[in-house]
């Protein structure tokens, strides 16, 4: 006789918890080791589902999990353990899962030994005189078990540890690998010949993974004599209906039921193979179309784990990746191929309903709640999220003030694990990080950066920016040249001097002086002329004219090189202070592929509330304190008044450096000419440093050939040193730039938007005081309760 089990997880939901800092663990580093310890590729096998039987030496321990142990995901918590598992000998399932009230998503996993447990004699049967069929016994009560939690921005922790087994537990004899390239063409067929289930079950996960879809194990069937498999049913995740819980034991008995996600689609798509005789498993019934859409790449890494062997399904990361680790040189950055990004990732990535729901839900419940929320979306044809834009009060009162100059963020296109996030930028006037808009792209088109920026600048009131700055990008480019076209475009200096580092580096070893003479053209030229001179000059001296990289970055030199950037505002005050990055300190650390949309959107809001609050404390502080002067200087104590507290330690800086320079006059005139040169230049004859000043005495109108004032609206030193030179005391008002005062936001601007923005960071700071203790919480909710009723008579009084 034989014996029919059913094999699947079940599922508990509860709120998130917190928990202490552990050891993370990189599940990348984690997957090569795993590979390198436990399986060797087979070189001479013809049959790919064939592998040699001779034990293999494993002289590695295993890496012993321990509480508080941490993963960025719970896929690396399951890769770990069942690595662990493999290695000590033992297979493991899931036993329990927990989520979120919040937003369903799952917050617990618990693995356990696949002996856990014990089978549950059922009395219904019985009663009813049905004679059962004797099942093979496989679960022997063993405790051993791994629980993690997920624990605040998305890390995983170890909560729970049982290392001992109630059974005998021994190392694989066998371990096979199974490189997907050997399954890379086969179809599944009836009649499908495999030397053991665990053949058929790598070969059809193989299979799966490169149609696009996920497998579970559907039925299990075992021989009652020798509990040995006899049949083995797979099929896809989405086969069968979650089943509706309105018919469930618990509504009829007046439990309240929380909805549980839809995960499961009636798909038919199934693979069933049985044991014949002399060992040979067959394929008996098999169903390949699919009710549903498939991915189109896949990205999983499957791992099967049975009693006598690991098979480890999984493609090279380097080749995913694009990395080069053998010595070959990919397209990309062969030196003679001109081409905008050196490496082409695919983000392989897409939105599912579910998250598409509970996005356009955020969406709407925040424009419920005040009208001056812009969003914009895209959908596919399977109502899935392709395009998405958001921008809220905050991001365009602040876009209304400090919106001259704007830098698109898309450091996702060069990491796979990120979310496809984009974000707007700018500097406000405490050379802080401002944001001025939200977008999710799943495809990064032209078109698709066409859609945010029409989107973007109608949310913002259709008011163009003076300069954006993006990364190099062929897509972002040409839609900023269609949406702005009288906005002057420049790509990030520091992206483009790393990207020539990569294309240039065998010229680099090849000649030790160019770096130096290439970065000093570009850096260190004044004028557009000088440029082109030195320029030329490295072209005949390497013999780099037919070089087509050096030649792109030539043909887009107007874009990149500071000589010929002069007069664009670009609110970069000093090359080496760069305001705090967003992306920084938050969305590379937390805000990958795996993380949940609404725990994304959550984290978004609590971070853009928390730099609100930092810019509010800034103007709290600029507004009453005053800087210390550590020099007599009328001037000083003039921008000290008007300027921010940050603004003015930077303008300090420039004016104490103004005094170690040299002055000489070589025009004389209504309009004069100065030579601003260090002093140490000067006295070791170096004139490579001079600037020229230009002083009108008409109108106090000045100008420096570095072109700092017409790039970040701060006087440089050598404009200083002449004021002190002429006897200017006083800065003209038309050298104050009101975005860098302390009175930056003042004036008539969208006052609706201006007054929530106030309303709303206050209500945040009511209510996390509120909320410190009950007597706290009862006491700010009755006053908030008569607040809230006066605003509503008033509102009613004068309508």
């Amino acid at each position: 006789m034989e014996n029919a089990s059913s094999e699947d997880e079940g599922s508990l939901r509860d709120n998130s918890v917190d928990l202490n800092d552990g050891t993370l663990v990189d599940p990348h580093q984690l997957e090569l080791e795993v590979t390198a310890q436990l399986a060797e590729p087979t070189t001479s096998a013809t049959d790919p589902f064939t592998t040699s039987d001779e034990p293999k030496p494993n002289n590695t321990s295993p890496v012993e999990p321990f509480i508080g142990m941490e993963f960025e995901s719970e896929e690396a918590a399951k890769l770990f353990y069942m690595a662990y598992a493999s290695q000590v000998g033992f297979s493991v399932r899931i036993s329990k899962s927990r989520r979120s009230r919040n937003d369903e998503s799952i917050i617990m996993r618990r693995f356990v030994c696949s002996k856990e447990g014990f089978h549950l004699k059922k009395s219904g049967d019985l009663d009813e005189g049905k004679k059962k069929r004797k099942r093979a016994t496989i679960r022997e009560g063993c405790n051993a078990m791994i629980e993690v939690i997920q624990k605040y921005y998305g890390r995983w922790v170890v909560s729970k540890l049982v290392k001992e087994h109630t059974h005998i537990v021994e190392p694989p004899s066998r371990v096979r690998f199974v490189a997907p390239e050997e399954y890379a063409h086969a179809d599944p067929y009836l009649g499908m010949e495999f030397s053991s289930h665990e053949a058929a079950q790598t070969f059809y996960y193989a299979y799966a993974s490169r149609v696009g879809f996920d497998v579970r194990i559907r039925l299990s069937r075992r021989s009652t004599k020798d509990e040995s498999f006899v049949m083995r049913r797979f099929v896809c995740t989405k086969e069968g209906f979650t089943p509706s819980e309105e018919n469930g034991e618990d509504v009829a008995a007046g439990k309240k039921k929380r909805s549980r996600t839809p995960v499961r689609e009636g798909c038919k798509a199934m693979f069933e193979v049985i044991r014949k005789d002399f060992d040979k498993w067959i394929v008996s019934k098999l169903v390949l179309d699919h009710t549903h859409e498939l991915a189109i790449v896949p990205s999983k890494v499957h791992y099967i784990q049975s009693q006598s062997e690991v098979v480890v399904l999984s493609k090279a990361r380097g080749e995913q990746l694009g990395m080069v680790g053998t010595g070959a040189k990919p397209a990309a950055y062969d030196n003679n191929i001109p081409i905008w990004n050196e490496r082409k990732l695919t983000q392989n990535f897409s939105f599912s309903i579910d998250d598409t729901q509970k996005l356009l839900g955020y969406f709407k419940r925040m424009n419920g709640e005040n009208n001056t929320f812009s969003y914009a979306y895209r959908v596919d044809n399977n109502n899935c999220l392709t395009h998405a834009f958001w921008a809220d009060v905050r991001a365009r009162g602040s876009y209304y003030y400090f919106g001259d100059a704007v830098t698109i963020d898309m450091d996702f296109k060069a990491d796979l694990n990120m979310l496809p996030f984009v974000m707007l930028t700018g500097v406000n006037h405490h050379f802080q990080s401002v944001l001025f808009g939200c977008a999710l792209l799943v495809d990064q088109s032209e078109e698709s950066f066409v859609w945010l920026l029409e989107n973007w600048v109608t949310a913002m009131g259709a008011h163009h920016p003076g300069s954006i700055k993006t990364m190099l990008d062929e897509a972002i480019s040409s839609a900023v040249s269609r949406v702005f076209p009288e906005t002057r475009h420049r790509f990030c200096l520091n992206d483009m001097l790393s990207k020539c580092d990569e294309r240039l580096a065998n010229i680099y070893s090849l000649y030790p002086s160019f770096e130096e003479e290439f970065k000093n053209a570009i850096n260190t030229t004044e004028s557009i002329e000088e440029f082109e001179f030195s320029w030329n000059s490295l072209l005949g001296n390497y013999d780099l004219g037919n070089n087509n990289w050096i030649q792109y970055l030539y043909n887009i030199r107007e874009k990149w090189v500071p000589a010929f950037l002069k007069g664009t505002f670009a609110a970069e005050i000093v090359p080496d202070l760069k305001p705090e990055s967003l992306r920084e300190v938050l969305f590379k650390k937390y805000f990958n592929k795996k993380t949940p949309l609404p725990v994304f959107i959550t984290l978004l809001d609590q971070a853009m509330i928390g730099w609100s609050e930092r810019e509010s404390l800034e103007d709290l502080a600029s507004s009453f304190t005053k800087p210390i002067l550590n020099f007599p200087s009328n001037l000083l104590k003039q921008v000290s008044e008007v300027y921010t507290r940050s603004v003015y330690n930077i303008f300090e800086r420039e004016f104490v450096d103004s005094l170690g320079y040299y002055v000489e006059k070589i025009e004389d005139g209504l309009v004069s000419k100065f030579k601003v040169i260090k002093d140490d230049a000067c006295a070791s004859l170096c004139t490579s440093t001079a600037r020229i000043v230009t002083y009108d005495f008409s109108d106090k109108r000045v100008r420096c050939s570095c072109g700092k004032f017409e790039e970040c609206g701060i006087l440089c030193r050598h404009i200083l040193r002449v004021f002190l030179t002429v006897d200017v005391r006083t800065l003209p008002d038309f050298y104050v730039l009101k975005r860098w005062t302390k009175d930056a936001k003042s004036g008539f601007v969208l006052d609706e938007v201006l007054r929530f923005n106030n309303l709303y960071r206050d209500a945040v700071r009511f209510a996390r005081e509120g909320s410190s203790s009950d007597e706290v919480f009862n006491l700010a909710q009755q006053h908030l309760q008569l607040a809230y009723a006066e605003v509503m008579n008033i509102k009613q009084r004068y309508g």
